[in-house]
């Protein structure tokens, strides 16, 4: 199928072991993916073809992350997906999950963009890493370098794929 064709592929990074980042280590290399989406966002880029030889303007958007919870948590800027707070659309906390109100729509206050970038920006402000530990313990937010794409909606544009959502069964623990 020319789906997998390597020529048909966007390798945006690889995280270098031998152990995996923390969640702020991780920002540190999706910088300069955003810093290049930035880009292509305000700026975009001419391409050339046959209908437009003197190119046609392109910008690019970034519509949604897709990856496991965990991944999930750490590009999103959210607390641990095992945190107090684990769901990245709402504030239900983990003793309730297997509650009856946790599979009722609209039982548990809702995160909000705009409040997970609040969040953020208080986080980006703390000095110490026992402040900022202390900070995620509290409010499960810290800071992503996808708060810096002004269109992307932190709470609804990052999605735990299928796989991973009901294949391995992990939507037991997503009652959102």
């Amino acid at each position: 199928s020319c789906r997998y064709r390597t020529s048909n592929l966007l390798l945006a990074g690889i995280i270098p072991g031998p152990k995996e980042p923390d969640p702020d280590e991780c920002q540190k290399f999706v910088r300069l993916l955003v810093n290049e989406l930035l880009r292509l966002w305000k700026i975009g880029i001419k391409i050339k073809t046959r209908r437009y030889p003197d190119g046609r303007l392109t910008r690019v958007a970034l519509v949604g992350i897709i990856c496991d919870k965990p991944a999930a948590h750490k590009m999103g800027g959210f607390g641990s997906h095992s945190h107090r707070y684990f769901c990245t659309l709402c504030w239900i906390e983990h003793n309730e999950r297997n509650s009856a109100a946790a599979f009722m729509k609209n039982a548990f206050p809702p995160r909000t963009d705009q409040q997970h970038r609040a969040y953020m920006g208080e986080y980006t402000k703390l000095g110490t890493k026992t402040a900022k530990a202390n900070f995620v313990k509290e409010f499960a937010s810290r800071f992503s370098e996808f708060s810096r794409l002004p269109y992307f909606d932190m709470c609804r544009m990052i999605v735990i794929d299928p796989m991973h959502n009901l294949l391995l069964g992990t939507d037991i623990l997503l009652p959102c």
